[in-house]
């Protein structure tokens, strides 16, 4: 029994049926390409239950184990769906069902148990399940501490604001216009400095490792906030999370500014922003290898948040607030990060090279280290 098993429903219907594993075994043969098949394969979740453990009391119903509750969030999340349609999706997808260790005759939670167990968990406890990934990641040399580029994306919050009966300021002395009518007390209004766009919600800001387009760093913050405000706390939350050395740093002209020559120069990290035309000002290294190499790898992010967008709903936000939307965040950049490791790793076994030296098959990110 799991540290804290008497807490948690046990999954032995599974394994010791036979509509479990076995049942399953013609099926994940034929398709053992597909993506949660190369997930379960190379990466587990072994130590999950313990972690979260304290999440949990003894009195009570027996709870579902916090692994299964969390493989049905990244099928959520890997489809976009609701809660609704993620537990159809599991009940009637055999692959799904499996992923998610039920067995053919194993009942599931009702969809309202997954609202529960992100409530439950907290955004604390998913930003930091995907830091774990990122750290694992880092181990297994999957990715490496070479070069980041900064970026950020807008997310519109779940608002309709032509509802809303005062949208503009009255003046330049008013702060709160956008709180008198929102739902949403945290977001506000962002505007894009290349087109002018507008839109009330959210910012989502990342670190991504280049070469792999793994998200290694993540936050959130309303849309009015300038985009150099995420150097520090983006930088700062890789470092100490994952145990980072960031070598060299690029990201558009957007993110200049004094703080981010700060941060580079504290860490000695190549500062590789991409400066302003005609400006004399942050040139230092400019006409180096190492910027033209950092520049020309900057488009990797954007091919990011159009596929998260795309295909996992980044573009809107599902809940109201930003600790909710800091909890999608987290849950959209695990899956995308669960995608990119099975694609490099895969790409690398087709290519023969050896595998990462420090990965052995199987990456573990919640065992105790």
């Amino acid at each position: 029994i799991l540290a804290g098993g008497e807490m948690f429903k046990d999954n032995c219907s599974f394994t010791n049926s036979f509509f479990g594993d076995f049942a399953f075994k013609p099926i994940i043969d034929r398709h053992e390409d597909h993506l949660l098949v190369l997930i379960r394969k190379w990466v587990s979740f072994k130590g999950l239950n313990e972690l979260l453990s304290d999440c949990y009391s003894f009195e009570g119903r027996k709870a579902y184990q916090p692994e299964t509750m969390f493989r049905c969030l990244l099928i959520q999340f890997l489809y976009d769906l609701s809660d609704r349609e993620a537990v159809e999706r599991i009940d009637t997808d055999l692959i799904c069902r499996w992923f998610c260790g039920f067995s053919l005759n194993d009942g599931l939670p009702h969809f309202t148990r997954l609202g529960d167990f992100k409530k439950r968990l907290s955004r604390d406890r998913f930003e930091d399940i995907f830091n774990r990934l990122v750290r694992a990641c880092r181990n297994a040399n999957i990715i490496s501490d070479e070069l980041r580029v900064i970026d950020t994306t807008d997310q519109k919050a779940k608002v309709n604001i032509s509802k809303l009966k005062k949208i503009f300021k009255k003046d330049d002395n008013d702060h709160n216009y956008i709180d008198r009518n929102s739902l949403d007390k945290d977001a506000s209004f962002g505007k894009k400095s290349s087109n002018g766009k507008r839109w009330y919600g959210y910012k989502a800001a990342t670190l991504v490792d280049p070469d792999t387009q793994i998200v290694t760093s993540i936050k959130t913050m309303p849309a009015n906030n300038k985009d150099n405000k995420a150097v520090r706390p983006l930088v700062e939350s890789e470092e100490n999370n994952t145990g980072s050395n960031i070598e060299d740093l690029s990201g558009d002209k957007g993110f200049l500014g004094d703080d981010t020559r700060a941060v580079c120069a504290e860490r000695n990290i190549n500062d590789y922003i991409i400066p302003k035309k005609n400006s004399k000002k942050h040139l230092e290294g400019k006409d180096s290898i190492g910027f033209h190499i950092a520049r020309n790898k900057r488009s990797s992010v954007e091919r990011v948040y159009a596929d998260n967008k795309r295909k996992h709903g980044l573009g809107r936000c599902r809940y109201l607030g930003i600790a909710k939307t800091k909890i999608q965040n987290a849950l959209i950049f695990t899956v995308h990060n669960l995608k990119r490791i099975t694609k490099v790793i895969k790409v690398r076994i087709e290519q023969g090279l050896l595998a990462p030296p420090g990965f052995k098959g199987v990456l573990c990110p919640f065992l105790a280290n």
